[in-house]
């Protein structure tokens, strides 16, 4: 089921710390260990669709932006968020130590989704609320309540929410890439091109080889 949520394979998921009503899975917790060796610090991670595109929309409208500039301004704000990244620290620590994985000490002190100074992605903070529970990500909670026109916690939207028949994806079929990654295993993330995009890049390079075979033939 998660790998329908996503649209991609699941990897190293070792919990699932939030599920709608109906037991379906809200949030999954990825090992800060990937099976591959990878550090990952990216706990909680949001798998209901309709979650997802609902925080979609509240990045498209800038409300992170508006967040950012709270956080600039209000100290008590500030103050409760730098616990919030202390608390997703800590949740991490105890997963880790659960799952078996243990330390990462790559990745000590580095939360994700902007924390402790930044909003860089509100998925990341909603997946810490939902996980946590209220009271321990400011931001994340006003995000949540910011979604109630399209999902609230006491009603089931799975029903259409994502495909079921057919196989589960054994490729990456999702539209977000890995949160904070590049800084931390020193390589980029990947670059996620459109249909139109890739058509022009795979025309450019047609074009290209053509005009070296006649470079070869001359």
């Amino acid at each position: 089921m998660l790998s329908r949520q996503l649209g991609r394979p699941v990897r190293d998921v070792v919990e699932i710390p939030a599920r709608c009503v109906c037991g379906n899975p809200l949030v999954a917790a990825t090992s800060p260990r990937l099976s591959n060796g990878t550090p990952f610090p990216t706990t909680f991670y949001l798998t209901h669709p309709v979650i997802t595109s609902a925080v979609s929309r509240l990045e498209a409208g800038g409300l992170m932006n508006e967040m950012n500039d709270r956080l600039a301004a209000d100290e008590s704000l500030a103050a409760s968020y730098r616990k919030a990244h202390e608390a997703y620290l800590a949740a991490r620590a105890d997963i880790g130590a659960r799952s078996g994985i243990g330390d990462v000490p790559e990745i000590d002190g580095v939360s994700a989704g902007g924390m402790p100074t930044r909003v860089k992605c509100l998925h990341v903070l909603v997946g810490h609320s939902l996980a946590a529970g209220p009271g321990v990500n400011p931001l994340g909670d006003e995000a949540i309540a910011a979604i109630s026109e399209w999902w609230t916690a006491d009603r089931c939207y799975c029903d259409g929410a994502w495909d079921t028949a057919g196989e589960a994806p054994s490729r990456d079929l999702s539209r977000h890439g890995p949160q904070g990654l590049p800084d931390i295993v020193g390589r980029p993330a990947p670059v996620r091109k459109s249909r139109t995009e890739a058509t022009a890049t795979d025309a450019q390079a047609t074009d290209t080889a053509g005009a070296t075979t006649t470079e070869a033939g001359a």
